[in-house]
């Protein structure tokens, strides 16, 4: 069965149903006012842990290690720190096989996002290369009580294994990255034109290389094709004498 670290259960109205489901739920609650509502709902449930905290304070690998490898992550946002918490688990090498999140619908949209699409930007990058996300459902504020200004989505995020592609150089490829969706209006080859190991040569030579126009810019590259651009320019391994 599976195990599940839930952030934000509220008065625990999705926390009872994963309990149901679940080997073992840990609940991660920032606001002390509903803590005695979540108690009450899950009395009936002895395989669950609740821990009074921010998440973001939180060592993340000690609760890691209560859960186990392969644990899933349910989240229902605050959309003002949506990308903080996304941040704990991307990246981090945090054990974690999926994650389920409730977001603002203009952030769901965001991560799925595709080169050409108006939502498409940094975090569908970081999005792509650490999960293959889906939005599951789009939830309408009057869903929620009281209802926010905003519609919702959830969205499921497997976490991927490995990067879509091998990467040579990791912080090469964020770099460029960065640069290009910093300078979106500009072309790649001035965007990363500061990133100090590539030479405006070796940037044309790779575009060129990988079939791609000297004046694209970085909003149409998929997450694919930013790996290989930037294994291309990162530097040669070192071969031991």
């Amino acid at each position: 069965m599976d195990r599940v670290l839930e952030i934000g259960p509220g008065a625990g109205t999705l926390t009872m149903c994963l309990c149901e489901a679940a080997e073992r739920v840990v609940a991660v609650e920032v606001d002390e006012a509903v803590l005695p509502f979540l108690r009450v709902a899950t009395e009936p449930y002895k395989n669950i842990e609740i821990i009074h905290g921010d998440i973001r304070k939180m060592n993340l690998q000690a609760i890691a290690s209560i859960l186990g490898n392969d644990f899933l992550v349910v989240a229902n946002i605050p959309y003002n720190i949506t990308t903080p918490i996304l941040d704990l688990f991307w990246g981090t090498g945090l054990p974690v096989r999926r994650m389920a999140v409730m977001v603002q619908k203009e952030v769901a949209e965001k991560m799925v996002a595709l080169p050409g699409d108006e939502a498409f930007g940094l975090t569908s990058i970081r999005c792509r290369y650490y999960c293959e996300p889906e939005i599951l459902a789009q939830v309408p504020a009057s869903a929620f009580t009281p209802p926010p200004k905003v519609d919702s989505a959830f969205v499921a995020l497997p976490m991927r294994a490995e990067p879509p592609l091998p990467v040579r150089d990791e912080k090469l490829l964020w770099q460029m990255v960065q640069a290009g969706f910093q300078q979106r209006r500009k072309t790649l080859t001035n965007a990363v034109r500061g990133i100090a190991q590539i030479e405006s040569e070796r940037l044309r030579a790779a575009l060129e290389d990988q079939g791609l126009s000297l004046t694209v810019r970085g909003e149409a590259l998929t997450v694919e094709a930013w790996i290989r651009l930037a294994n291309a320019l990162a530097a040669p391994a070192k071969v031991e004498a």
